[in-house]
């Protein structure tokens, strides 16, 4: 009896053993069908957009078959029918939520704003109207979606309305700044502020650019870094405002800097980038190109090529334009400036020079032809002096102020390095080799 009894418990066991396998089956996906984006409550209100104001959308959470977490996002259209043409263009914008995996969309009015511009074809800061924008309608969708579950995506069944919404203008009328944080400046980013970082930013190159670029003293060994759009607050995995190699913290990549630029895919996320044990220290030029959120890009660079606290001068000529005293001029001369790179009053840069395009001088300032003017010889001529490269260089002497231009009438095209030294009243301009 006891043999049965001990066999009958281990059939029972088994049996036992069996059930809860079949019980413990992998969750099953299932393409959800319902999504409901839920009206705010002041709907039919004025919402007057502010620099520092948001505003929450809730919604449900589509129902994937199991304890999915979603990634949300709303888009923002001044027509109640939303439309995606066959090259990809949109009558609407998006924007995704802080943070992005929450059922409760939380977006800033800046953003709305900046949605109702370029929804408007308004782009930058002087294009918007004098007499601002009047409260208009918005037409709101959410979306969600699985990370990594191909035709996950969901748009929400019903489309909302906010009655009047009164926009800003949401550009900067100067260049904006992003920062670099890592060991050099102490971390610290949940206490810092845009004066206590002044000296870490990363200024825009001109207005709406979204090109930031800054250089930094890395001390040697592995320095850890990644950058942050706003101060105040670490963030997230995979959201701004930080931006670093990978989206998840201490997901770190190694770099290696030279004398040439090297380019680095980001993301927005908490991963940093980090020098080697070896690295020996020194000036590290960082550009960082924010103007595609899905395909940033950092270069790195060893040494000081931060221009944007140099003082300079202009080339002016058939290699870049005779447009001194145009209303634009800064505008066409912005890729056209020799750098004091060692506040010495030497200036120097490398430009493409086209076939027949050898003819220049300098200005030190812009307006007009009559002032800053520094050239071969005090008169101006027609197609200015005529002169030669021996061995692939030119030296010779400046005349400031002088409207003569230099002229090379052999050139065939290619790079030239222009120095001008302004303190010894030389030039000296060299062929690149490509």
């Amino acid at each position: 009896m006891k043999k049965a009894s001990i066999f009958l418990t281990l059939a029972a066991v088994a049996m036992l053993g069996f059930t809860s396998c079949e019980d413990d089956k992998e969750p099953v996906y299932q393409a959800p069908t319902e999504f409901h984006l839920n009206t705010p409550p002041l709907a039919a209100q004025l919402y007057e957009l502010t620099p520092s104001g948001t505003i929450e959308f809730t919604c449900s959470q589509p129902n994937y078959g199991y304890a999915a977490t979603p990634v949300y996002s709303i888009d923002i259209s001044l027509s109640d029918e939303f439309i995606s043409g066959p090259d990809g263009e949109t009558n609407f914008y998006t924007v995704s939520g802080n943070p992005k995996t929450s059922a409760r969309i939380v977006v800033s009015d800046s953003e709305i704003a900046q949605a109702i511009c370029e929804l408007k074809g308004i782009t930058g800061f002087a294009e918007y109207p004098e007499e601002g924008l009047a409260a208009l309608p918005l037409y709101i969708r959410a979306y969600a979606s699985l990370t990594g579950v191909e035709g996950s995506g969901i748009y929400s069944n019903n489309i909302i309305r906010l009655d009047n919404v009164q926009p800003y203008n949401p550009y900067p009328e100067a260049g904006r700044t992003i920062y670099i944080v890592g060991g050099l400046t102490g971390w610290g980013v949940d206490t810092a502020t845009p004066e206590s970082f002044a000296q870490w930013g990363l200024q825009e190159t001109g207005v709406g650019t979204n090109i930031y670029v800054g250089a930094f003293d890395l001390p040697a060994g592995d320095q850890y870094f990644r950058f942050y759009t706003t101060l105040g607050n670490w963030g997230n995995d995979g959201e701004l405002p930080s931006i670093g190699a990978n989206s998840t913290d201490n997901d770190n990549t190694e770099v290696t800097l030279t004398d040439e630029p090297t380019t680095y895919k980001a993301v927005p996320g908490k991963g940093s980038w980090f020098t080697p044990s070896t690295w020996e220290g020194g000036f590290v030029t960082f550009t960082v190109d924010l103007n595609d959120m899905d395909n940033i890009t950092v270069t790195m660079q060893k040494g000081n090529w931060d221009t944007s606290k140099l003082k300079y001068i202009y080339l002016v000529g058939a290699c870049s334009a005779w447009s001194v005293e145009d209303a634009n001029a800064e505008e066409i001369y912005s890729n056209y400036k020799l750098y004091d790179w060692e506040n010495n009053g030497v200036y120097s840069a490398t430009f493409q020079v086209n076939q027949g395009a050898a003819t220049f001088r300098f200005y030190t300032q812009l307006g007009s032809w009559d002032n800053g003017s520094i050239g071969y010889q005090v008169d101006d001529t027609t197609d200015g002096v005529d002169l030669t490269f021996t061995d692939g260089i030119y030296s010779g002497s400046l005349v400031n102020p002088g409207k003569g231009a230099w002229n090379f009438p052999s050139w065939t095209g290619g790079k030239i390095k222009m120095t001008v030294d302004i303190p010894n009243s030389t030039v000296k301009f060299e062929t690149v080799a490509e």
